[in-house]
Parts: C-alpha cells; structure tokens; sequence
C-alpha cells in the first residue's frame, strides 16, 4: 500500500502577538485623542471666522489639516492606525469633531450671536410703568396735558454696549441709562400722530437695531 502523505495544513494562524497588539491599540488611542484635540481647537477658530464673517477660512482650515493630518500625526511621533477602517474613523472623528465644536463656539456660552437686548419698551402712566403693546404694527401711547411722555426700555448684553443712539423721527433724542434700562422722553407728541422711533446700540461684537412705529391716541 502507498504510504499515505504529508500534507501540509492550508491556513496555519499566526501566533498572537499580546505585546505588539498592546503597542498598536496605545497608538491608536493617542491618535484618537489628539485628533479629538485637533478637530475642537479647528472648531472653535471656525466659529470664530465665521462671527467675523470668515467662515469660509474655518473650512479651509479643514481641508488644510485633513490634508496634512498624516504627516502631522508622524511629525509628533504617534503611530498611524494600519487598518484602512480604523484609518476612516480618524478622519471621520476629526470632521464631527470640528463640526459639533464650531456649533458650539457660535452658541452661549462662548459666543451670543444676537445684538444686545432691547425689550420690554414701557412708557410712565397713571404713576407706573405700563407696558407698550403692539397691535397691527403700532405701538400705542395715550397723550396727557404736557404733550411729553417718558418712556424706557430694558437692555441686556453679554458683551460690553459701547454706544446708544435713540431718534424720533431721524432727530437725536437724549436719553440716560440705569442699570439694565434707558430712559428718554418723547416731546411734542399731538393727538391721532404716529411717531417713528429707532433705536440703535452698538457692542463690541454684535449690534442692534429696533424700530417702533408710536401711536398717540387721546
């Protein structure tokens, strides 16, 4: 009888490597956290381009570092993951990284996208402030003997208020601030007149701009 062969097993499975495998995923974990810190400090000078009107620079910026991500990741010595995979996820958490930070460096706390506050416009009757509220565009006044009204409203801002600038009918009114409120009077107002009132306020990042169409009824 033929003596049977040796044949040779067609897969023989490598020996694990406990030590190698530990090294590896060590890597992978440092790349992992630095391309987190990477894509939040992109983020958040995206956000800040865009507050300036540069937003496209913040995507720029992206595309500059996810081109150059690799070399920056050798540069510094941290080992780039060899599965194409885990090469996928990096770039991947870089880009929702980025994203989520630029969301937030354009929303409170960081950044307040709106102007200063003006709200709550009241004017001094019957010895108490009452509200003004609008009604089909116009905010309605009563006149009283002196044909003069005060009137105040309430601001508010994260960032400082550098200047406010109050006319009525395109003439500058005078006005005096007091904590969160403005006060300013309205002169020579008659009976059955609408007045335009604007309102401007200035801040070192954001400005506001309100206009009130005010009724004077008897």
């Amino acid at each position: 009888m033929p003596k049977p062969k040796n044949e040779e097993p067609i897969f023989v499975e490598p020996k694990f490597d406990k030590k190698e495998f530990l090294l590896y995923e060590r890597e992978r974990a440092k790349a992992i956290i630095f391309v987190f810190v990477i894509g939040l400090l992109v983020g958040l000078l995206s956000g800040y381009f865009q507050i300036y009107g540069y937003w496209y620079l913040g995507v720029l910026l992206l595309i500059v570092i996810l081109y150059l991500l690799n070399r920056i990741v050798k540069l510094l010595k941290i080992g780039m993951p060899k599965r194409t995979s885990h090469k996928f996820l990096m770039y991947a958490e870089l880009i929702i990284t980025w994203f989520i930070f630029w969301l937030i460096a354009l929303n409170p706390p960081l950044h307040v996208v709106s102007g200063p506050e003006v709200i709550d416009l009241s004017y001094y009757h019957a010895g108490a402030w009452s509200n003004i509220t609008e009604v089909n565009g116009k905010y309605t006044i009563t006149q009283n003997s002196s044909s003069m009204r005060e009137l105040r409203y309430y601001t508010n801002y994260k960032y400082s208020i550098t200047n406010v600038s109050i006319k009525d009918n395109g003439v500058a009114v005078p006005y005096h601030k007091a904590g969160h409120y403005v006060y300013f009077n309205l002169t020579g107002l008659s009976v059955n007149n609408s007045y335009t009132l604007d309102i401007y306020e200035n801040s070192t990042h954001v400005n506001t701009f309100k206009s009130y169409n005010i009724y004077v009824a008897s």
